[in-house]
């Protein structure tokens, strides 16, 4: 939307939200991963109750899982925010629409998956349930240490957005007039 839309606050929203991007969909694999590690399955039906076994772990995939749905305040909010805002001052409804459609597609997809991994009760063993491996403490802190730096990442990112959305702004000029850039490579001789 934002490359379409093509104005320095569309494309500061596009570059928020692509950094914000990488650092949740890393942490919600990284999260996927340590559920299949532990359950070696990655199959929504033979998962469930991690919530009670894990409840670190839920409120860890809870957090990128909103924010990508644009949950207010956190970092995926204020890339959507941007980008539907400039949409909305440009009278492109339609695509300010079709961005609010997205996102409530994406709350029902992480909601489903939260839901069918943490929140419902575990499957009985006559269900093809396999037992959970017990990882060792270095082993879990190598799975957790990642996701908790990307998770308050996440956070930082979202309840102290500012600065960060001076550079994308920044880097959205730029990218409108790349002729300092150009200089700066170049040199004067081009």
């Amino acid at each position: 939307m934002g490359l379409a839309l093509y104005t320095p606050l569309a494309l500061a929203g596009a570059i928020f939200y692509i950094v914000h991007h990488i650092i949740v969909k890393a942490n919600l694999f990284l999260i996927g991963g340590l559920v299949e590690r532990k359950h070696q399955t990655s199959e929504l039906s033979e998962l469930g109750g991690m919530y009670k076994a894990t409840p670190w772990l839920a409120f860890l995939f809870l957090v990128p899982a909103f924010s990508l749905a644009g949950f207010p305040p956190l970092s995926g909010f204020w890339g959507k925010f941007l980008v539907i805002k400039d949409s909305l001052q440009n009278e492109y409804y339609m695509l300010a629409g079709v961005a609010l459609f997205v996102g409530l597609l994406t709350i029902f997809s992480m909601t489903k998956i939260w839901s069918e991994v943490f929140w419902k009760a575990k499957p009985s063993k006559q269900e093809g349930n396999r037992p959970a491996e017990k990882l060792c403490r270095k082993t879990r802190a190598l799975y957790y240490a990642p996701i908790v730096v990307l998770t308050s990442m996440t956070l930082v990112i979202g309840f102290a957005a500012e600065p960060f959305f001076q550079f994308a702004f920044t880097a959205a000029e730029q990218l409108l007039e790349p002729s300092a850039y150009i200089n700066a490579v170049l040199g004067g001789g081009v």
